[in-house]
């Protein structure tokens, strides 16, 4: 399913280990790209509820 970023309350990432740069959904991997859960231009620093790490160790701390 394809979000709004309003029903994904996409927002700034609170830490780097959970930003959209990190998630296993942007691409491509910039300061600026598209997800595949998030309509529309999406920043690498900001975050959403369904943020996944790309390596899931990496969200761990």
């Amino acid at each position: 399913m394809v979000w709004s970023k309003e029903e994904a309350h996409y927002r700034p990432a609170p830490q780097p280990a959970v930003s959209c740069a990190r998630c296993k959904w942007m691409f491509p991997r910039l300061s600026a790209g598209s997800c595949k859960d998030v309509r529309g231009i999406v920043r690498a620093s900001d975050t959403c509820d369904e943020f996944e790490p790309r390596h899931p160790a990496a969200a761990s701390g």
